[in-house]
């Protein structure tokens, strides 16, 4: 059983809130110069980027998992992650099917598609910072649904989290993990609320420079969503093995 950093929730220039500047080929130079062996895509409400991004990571040290991160009717965001494209197409028909609305990129920013080269092929012009109109747990069952893992993100920060908006974690929401971020997992945000599920931290980069910049550590096989699956579920010796605070010249701060 091996160790390895992954970095679970990333943006593209997809993500209206995104850098422009955050196209495939640069997420994946960023995510190798800090060391990342498994990143997940993780753009606002669609899927839009990943293959893209998968691609060039083809033949690297990385690899990268298809994903998007969902708001839901009650402005909760989610995170699904997906083995292939595949699930990540069958989520995103459930998306174009429960998300209206056009984006105004001058108000809330401009949302790109790009190829693996780094060049820009295509504007989107769906709302994508918007919500869903359906709840957490109608969300959470279509990414299962799609062979997808689900985790709830974010969930000590004070706008769309399970905790910001509802207060407490519904009991028929059953994550695969919750997402902290690093300060709140070094003993800033009460314990309790990941209520008894893995937790996990990343980077939720919009910019380049801070992809990879938290990230947590699995004892795995190999990186993989299968592995990661397994770590996840505390199965088979698998599991979160700790957390890290990365720079360019290497580790700030580990749990391990």
């Amino acid at each position: 059983m091996k160790r390895f950093c992954a970095d679970l929730h990333v943006h593209t220039c997809l993500s209206p809130c995104g850098d422009l500047s955050m196209d495939p080929r640069e997420v994946v130079e960023r995510a190798l110069l800090r060391g990342v062996e498994l990143m997940a895509i993780c753009d606002h409400n669609s899927t839009g980027n990943c293959a893209a991004v998968m691609e060039a990571a083809r033949g690297k040290a990385l690899c990268v998992l298809p994903g998007c991160e969902i708001c839901t009717a009650e402005e909760i965001h989610l995170l699904a992650l997906f083995e292939d494209m595949a699930g990540a197409h069958g989520v995103q028909g459930y998306l174009d099917a429960h998300l209206t609305g056009v984006n105004a990129p001058e108000i809330f920013g401009y949302q790109i598609e790009a190829d693996a080269q780094g060049c820009f092929t295509a504007e989107c012009t769906d709302f994508l910072i918007g919500a869903l109109d359906e709840g957490v747990e109608a969300v959470a069952e279509a990414v299962k649904d799609h062979g997808g893992v689900v985790i709830c993100a974010h969930i000590d920060r004070r706008s769309f989290s399970v905790i910001s908006q509802l207060g407490f974690m519904p009991v028929d929401l059953v994550p695969d993990a919750v997402e902290m971020t690093l300060p709140g997992i070094q003993g800033g945000f009460p314990q309790s609320h990941a209520a008894g599920f893995p937790v996990i931290t990343a980077s939720d980069a919009h910019f380049p420079w801070d992809v990879g910049r938290w990230t947590t550590i699995f004892k795995m096989n190999d990186p993989s969503f299968h592995e990661l699956a397994l770590a996840l579920s505390g199965s088979e010796g698998r599991g979160v093995a700790g957390y890290e605070e990365r720079s360019d010249a290497g580790v700030i701060w580990s749990s391990l």
